[in-house]
């Protein structure tokens, strides 16, 4: 026991904390990973007790719930989110780099909320601010793609550098797409109950994404359903939503573990494979399931877990080559490595269908839904 716990102690090395911040880290995670756990099975056994009770106490205990989630989420991004930004501190890993990609995601973020801010509000030459904040955009993130070197060492990406980019545009074109045609056409904007609604899946998918049941030595984790909050999003606000609200989440996935090697990659790993999962409202549509609830949140998990399995492929295959097990090719070692994504989606199937199977359930969410075509 002493010899575990000698572990959580720094040694000589100067550039290592005195406190093992990582190993605290995950100590914590498993304890959050038991405790979630507990949460969410007294959540359950909580909405099935109540299933019959009158609207007005029904309303009381959604806000109860809500109320839970949230502050139990919020703490869990605070204590761990604070350590695993130290411990990358001292690992090197928030340098020049980092802050550069998060300055491109904070514009993203902040011409995204203010264009919308602006068309709401009707305010005249909205559109004009949108396409210069594109612009801007496009302008930056071709600067960053000339001026960040792939990372040195022994990475190795493959040959042929027009190949990914143009493919990774294929994958986003689908997925945008997809997410117009998912949506609904009197699907309103963006009001007040979208917007709260958006922020407590984020903050809940965050906190879950830290509660971890491992995680792989090259990026990627299985998690507690950290993806359920964005899938159940894009369910009951439509895919145009669920997709901004997606992409918001890869940023803050970025923040939380950044693997950088190369731009496309940081693009394909975080918002474009995490947005993906916004477009799982799609299955609504569906003909033959429509109206099936618990069938068309299991189709529309499987296809945006397909989407972000598709995303970090084209990531593994052309950057992450160089590190494949012997005996496999690049493209069939990244097929394997990231099958972690199967597993995370059945999980997200597990605990959402049970989820799903309560009245208190259903019934919250069909008040917020929109309506369908």
């Amino acid at each position: 026991m002493w010899k575990y716990l000698e572990g959580f102690w720094g040694g000589e090395d100067k550039d290592v904390p005195f406190v093992n911040l990582e190993k605290i880290g995950t100590l914590l995670s498993w304890l959050a990973l038991f405790v979630t756990i507990a949460l969410a099975v007294a959540l359950i056994v909580y909405a099935i007790v109540i299933r019959n009770r009158e609207e007005e106490q029904l309303v009381r205990a959604r806000r109860l719930i809500i109320g839970m989630v949230v502050g139990y989420s919020v703490g869990v991004i605070a204590v761990l989110g604070l350590l695993r930004l130290i411990f990358y501190h001292y690992d090197g890993k928030i340098n020049g780099n980092f802050w550069l990609m998060v300055g491109l995601f904070a514009l993203l973020f902040v011409g995204l909320v203010t264009t919308l801010a602006l068309y709401k509000l009707k305010v005249k030459g909205a559109k004009w601010y949108g396409l210069a904040f594109v612009v801007a955009f496009v302008v930056y993130a071709i600067v960053i793609a000339c001026v960040i070197p792939a990372k040195s060492e022994d990475f190795q990406p493959l040959d042929g550098k027009w190949q990914m980019p143009l493919v990774t545009c294929v994958l986003v074109a689908v997925i945008v797409t997809l997410a117009v045609l998912g949506g609904d056409k009197n699907e309103s904007g963006y009001d007040a109950r979208a917007l709260t609604y958006g922020a407590i899946c984020v903050a809940t998918a965050f906190a879950l994404s830290y509660i971890k049941f491992f995680s792989l030595p090259q990026g990627g984790s299985v998690t507690f359903a950290s993806m359920l909050p964005i899938i159940l999003y894009s369910y009951m606000f439509g895919t145009r939503k669920g997709l901004v609200v997606g992409v918001v989440y890869g940023m803050l996935q970025f923040i939380q573990s950044p693997q950088f090697y190369q731009p496309v990659q940081v693009l394909l790993d975080y918002p474009i494979a995490f947005g993906a999962l916004g477009v799982a409202g799609i299955a609504r549509k569906i003909p033959g399931i429509k109206g099936h609830v618990l069938a068309e949140f299991t189709v529309g998990a499987l296809i945006a877990g397909l989407l972000r399995y598709v995303s970090h492929i084209i990531s593994g295959y052309y950057v992450f080559s160089g590190w494949k097990m012997e005996g496999y090719t690049a493209v069939s070692w990244a097929f394997v490595y990231n099958s972690f994504v199967f597993a995370d989606i059945a999980i997200v199937l597990v605990v959402g269908l049970a989820a799903l199977s309560t009245k208190a359930m259903r019934r919250a969410i069909a008040q917020v839904q929109q309506p369908h075509d």
